[in-house]
């Protein structure tokens, strides 16, 4: 018997899908149809409402990841380099920035060989690598939401034009998570930071406001009450109450039904 027959479960999957990334693909489906997407935009309360040529929506979204990927030619280190000493601002980055690329590399502890060619992106730094390196608590976390910058995917960004944005993180079942995740990587950052970890929220608002300079209105959509003191929060019932579902094929419906988004 497979699991399905010894588990006595014959409903289809809609009616038990606790996957978050479905539920953003849903939203962002539902954000591309009609007028959707501007009524949402009132509903959100978001003082950004100027929409022009350079508009996207963006699904987990990885901009910082794209640029630092897209810088090539001569100076590609040069310019890296320049990005990570302002940015970074930690004690030692004059130093650091002496040093050669493999070294550079070293350093930060980047996962597998170090490059002796280019600067590799601060998203491959390993905490507990670079952790031995550095002595200073405060430039520790500074590296840290750094390096997590480079790795988080918030899982719709709206780019209204080049400069606004509405960044929006959709959750199903779960709170809003912390970094670092791993046990081992756990233990070292909370000795160095009082035992506080650093919610994605707070990421989120560092990555969009100050890496990447974009004037951001932060939202987080959930089934169940959520506090934050960077998001505004709303349930899945609020937002889809204004918003056209009528071209949604059944399964995704279902699905909605299932979370309260709709009757």
């Amino acid at each position: 018997m497979n699991i399905r027959e010894l588990a006595g479960f014959t409903k289809p999957y809609s009616q038990i899908n606790r996957e978050e990334r479905n539920y953003a693909a849903i939203f962002y489906a539902t954000l591309l149809h009609g007028s959707n997407l501007e009524k949402f935009i009132d509903v959100s309360g978001s003082p950004y409402k100027n929409i022009d040529e350079d508009f996207g929506v963006y699904f987990e979204y990885s901009f910082l990841r794209d640029i630092w990927a897209n810088i090539q030619g001569e100076r590609a280190n040069e310019i890296k380099k320049l990005i990570i000493k302002e940015n970074l601002k930690i004690k030692d980055i004059d130093h650091l920035l002496n040093k050669n690329v493999e070294e550079f590399n070293k350093y930060f502890g980047v996962a597998g060989e170090p490059s002796k060619d280019y600067i590799q992106s601060p998203g491959r730094w390993s905490l507990s690598k670079f952790n031995q390196n550095i002595k200073s608590d405060d430039d520790f976390v500074k590296v840290c939401r750094f390096k997590w910058a480079f790795n988080i995917k918030p899982d719709l960004v709206i780019h209204l034009n080049s400069e606004e944005a509405i960044c929006i993180e959709v959750k199903h079942s779960s709170g809003v998570g912390c970094y670092p995740s791993k046990s081992e990587e756990k233990e070292i950052f909370t000795k160095r930071h009082e035992g506080n970890l650093v919610k994605q929220t707070e990421l989120q608002t560092y990555m969009m406001k100050e890496l990447l300079g974009i004037k951001t209105h932060f939202v987080i959509i959930a089934t169940k009450q959520t506090k934050s003191d960077t998001h505004d929060t709303f349930s899945w019932e609020s937002i889809f109450k204004v918003l056209d579902v009528s071209f949604l094929p059944k399964y995704a419906t279902d699905m909605l039904a299932v979370i309260g988004a709709i009757q």
